[in-house]
């Protein structure tokens, strides 16, 4: 009776190491959270060393990303990135034994390029986090900034996710190519190639997210921007202004030309300083939309830069460490990013 009691628990105190023999057959990375697939990668790294966290969280957060650069170091996987890819699981697979080196042939990457995986993006490596600014505890203060580096793609970035190492989320919104004209008219983000995008994780009065333009500066007259918007509202000189308007008076050409760039004229002067035609004519060319008409076919009239503003009041980023991951709107790995 004896003896059969013992060879009934045989199974059951091997069970781990032949659960944990079964191989890799899925990528893991930062953000993932109580994932069975995690608890096995970390009790494999406790098991070489390379994890002392007290425990197996089944959490991929700093400690087994360190863990696992420390695996790829030690198994001579380049780049080291803490991503748990194909090469990492075909070397973790030849230590757990054969049995398990089918699963895993170790082509693609680890480092976050090319290779596309169930949980990678397709994104992948066209849209980067170029920086964060989380120093501050106020969210008007926090920002980070999005970039298409790739050729030829345009992705839309709405719906993309940005969390933080608290498992906090926020989704990029829509916004407006052409702000201002159509109020409440709004549709999908897209960065074009070379395209960049700031992103306030503050709130802005307008609730208004937006291209760039060479006439976007007028808007700052009546609403606070953070950040600042661009001044390079174009301005006719002297010459330009007498040539195309020869009704001009001398006084208006210069009140015109002497004035700050993306700045309504009209309001600033009385009518006793302005004659009528003068004034007719700033308040037509020299507003937002008036600016907008005069310039919107030019070819430099869009800039490449958005501002986003995701419309929080309570700090996102902490203020010394951070983790960060973006994922696409179907929640797959487009870019991480920690300091």
């Amino acid at each position: 009776m004896k003896k059969i009691l013992f060879l009934g628990l045989v199974p059951i105190l091997f069970m781990p190491s032949l659960v944990l023999a079964r191989g890799f057959e899925r990528d893991l990375y930062f953000g993932m959270r109580a994932d069975p697939d995690v608890t096995r990668l970390q009790e494999f790294l406790r098991n070489r060393g390379y994890f002392t966290y007290p425990q197996s969280t089944g959490n991929y957060f700093a400690a087994t990303r360190g863990a696992v650069s420390l695996f790829q170091e030690a198994a001579g996987i380049r780049p080291v990135s803490g991503y748990f890819g194909p090469k990492s699981r075909a070397a973790a697979n030849r230590l757990l034994g054969p049995e398990t080196r089918s699963s895993a042939s170790g082509s693609g990457s680890d480092g976050g390029g090319t290779f596309v995986s169930a949980t990678t993006s397709p994104s992948k490596g066209k849209i980067v986090i170029d920086s964060v600014s989380g120093s501050s505890s106020s969210a008007d203060s926090e920002s980070f900034r999005l970039e298409n580096v790739s050729d030829t793609d345009a992705i839309a970035i709405t719906g993309f996710q940005i969390q933080n190492s608290r498992g906090w989320v926020a989704a990029i919104p829509n916004g407006q190519e052409l702000p201002g004209l159509n109020p409440g008219f709004e549709s999908p983000i897209v960065l074009r190639p070379g395209d960049r995008a700031i992103i306030s994780m503050g709130k802005q009065e307008r609730h208004m997210n937006f291209r760039e333009n060479l006439c976007t500066g007028y808007l700052d007259e009546t609403s606070q921007f953070n950040p600042w918007l661009s001044h390079d509202c174009p301005r006719p000189n002297e010459r330009a202004l007498d040539a195309s308007n020869p009704s001009l008076s001398d006084q208006c050409i210069a009140i015109i030309t002497s004035s700050p760039s993306c700045r309504m004229i009209a309001p600033s002067f009385p009518s006793p300083v302005l004659d009528s035609g003068c004034a007719s004519y700033v308040s037509a060319h020299f507003t937002y939309v008036g600016c907008v008409a005069d310039y919107r076919r030019r070819s430099d009239f869009f800039t490449k830069r958005w501002l986003i503003w995701m419309q929080r009041s309570e700090e996102f980023f902490r203020n010394s460490v951070e983790d960060i991951v973006l994922k696409d709107a179907q929640g797959k790995i487009v870019d991480e990013y920690n300091y």
